[in-house]
């Protein structure tokens, strides 16, 4: 979920993961942005502490060294999307399992996205079609957060 953003193209938000057991579920406070470049659009990310957002009870806070996605146009109705992660999952997780789960997990989400990718259109037109905040900064109504409150969260 969103928490606030930081500019007109810069947010900060939660995710967590679920992990099968007997491994622990992971969570993230990341301080993502994003920018259009022509027809090509980038988002990167990368984990910070938030005052408000310590790490939860039943959860392993992990970090996103850096997160990154390259949406390139390849015309009116196609795209290749690139994807780039280097997360430290934190715990006490065995190097090869990291290794091991690290080659479904990237391939999973791209299959997500890309199932997802296809409904959109269809789903967009029937929620909010003209809501874009990420094309129109002043849609956006998360509360503002001043980048003071933020800490960079190390691996």
């Amino acid at each position: 979920y969103d928490i606030g953003r930081l500019t007109v193209n810069a947010d900060v938000g939660y995710y967590s993961w679920k992990c099968p057991s007997p491994l622990k579920n992971r969570d993230f406070v990341t301080m993502r942005s994003w920018l259009p470049l022509g027809n090509d659009y980038m988002i990167i990310n990368y984990s910070v502490k938030h005052p408000q957002h310590p790490p939860k009870k039943d959860y392993v806070r992990a970090v996103s060294l850096l997160t990154g996605y390259l949406i390139q146009s390849n015309g009116a109705t196609s795209s290749t999307l690139y994807y780039l992660t280097q997360v430290d999952p934190r715990g006490s997780l065995p190097k090869w399992v990291v290794n091991r789960v690290s080659q479904f997990v990237a391939p999973k989400a791209m299959r997500k996205i890309y199932k997802a990718s296809l409904k959109y259109p269809e789903w967009k037109r029937k929620h909010n079609p003209t809501l874009k905040p990420w094309m129109f900064p002043e849609q956006n109504t998360l509360p503002t957060i001043n980048l003071s409150e933020l800490t960079l969260q190390r691996a």
